[in-house]
C-alpha cells in the first residue's frame, strides 16, 4: 500500500486548511461572527422547540426533544467543537448597523401587533407560527448587508414554515401551529449547521 498523497489526506487539527489558517474549534474563537452568530441562533432555534413541543399531543412532545437533542447536537459538534478554518467574512455594507437594528425593531413590531390581531379575532393559539413568520422575515435584509447569502435561507425557510403553520393553523387547528413553530426550530439547526460544515 503506497502512503496517502497530499491530496487525499485528511487535515488534522493542528494542520492548515486551505486558505493556510490554522484549524481550530469554533469555540476557540467564540466572538468570530460565525461563532457568536451560530449560538445565539441555537439559542433562539432551541426556544422555538422547547416552548412549543409541549403543545402537541403525544408521542410528539418526546419526538420533538430527541429531534431537538440530534440537531443540536450536531449544530455543536460542526460549528463549535470540529476543528476548521473560519472564513475572514467581508466587512459588512454600509449601514449594516442600521439595518440590524431595523430588521430587529420590526421583528418584534411584527410579532406583537399580528399578535393582538390573533387575539382579537380568536386565534391567539396561532402565534407561534406568526413569531416563526416574523423572526423568518427579519432575517432576509441580513444577507446584503452582512454580505452573508446564508441569511436568504434561513429567513425564507423559517418564513415559510411560519406562513404555513398560520395556514395549517386555521384549517387543522392550533397543534398545527404549535408543530410548524417546532418546525422552524429544527430548520434553523439544519440551516446553520450545514453552513458551518462547508467550512
Amino acid at each position: 500500500m503506497t502512503p496517502p498523497t497530499p491530496a487525499t489526506q485528511h487535515p488534522t487539527a493542528t494542520e492548515p486548511g486551505r486558505s493556510g489558517a490554522p484549524r481550530r474549534p469554533g469555540l476557540a474563537t467564540p466572538m468570530h461572527p460565525q461563532v457568536l452568530g451560530g449560538i445565539v441562533g441555537a439559542v433562539g432555534a432551541s426556544a422555538f422547540v422547547l416552548a412549543n413541543r409541549t403543545r402537541l399531543a403525544d408521542p410528539w412532545p418526546a419526538v420533538a426533544l430527541v429531534l431537538w437533542a440530534v440537531a443540536l447536537g450536531a449544530f455543536a459538534w460542526v460549528a463549535l467543537l470540529r476543528p476548521r478554518v473560519l472564513p475572514a467574512l467581508e466587512r459588512p455594507s454600509p449601514g449594516a448597523g442600521a439595518v440590524y437594528g431595523a430588521s430587529v425593531v420590526g421583528m418584534f413590531t411584527l410579532i406583537a401587533g399580528g399578535s393582538a390581531v390573533l387575539r382579537s379575532t380568536g386565534h391567539a393559539d396561532l402565534q407561534p407560527s406568526w413569531v416563526a413568520l416574523a423572526v423568518g422575515l427579519h432575517f432576509l435584509p441580513f444577507a446584503a448587508a452582512f454580505r452573508a447569502p446564508v441569511f436568504r435561507l434561513l429567513g425564507a425557510a423559517v418564513a415559510v414554515v411560519g406562513a404555513t403553520g398560520l395556514v395549517l393553523g386555521l384549517l387543522l387547528g392550533a397543534w398545527a401551529a404549535a408543530a410548524a413553530a417546532v418546525l422552524a426550530g429544527l430548520v434553523m439547526l439544519a440551516v446553520m449547521t450545514l453552513d458551518a460544515w462547508r467550512d
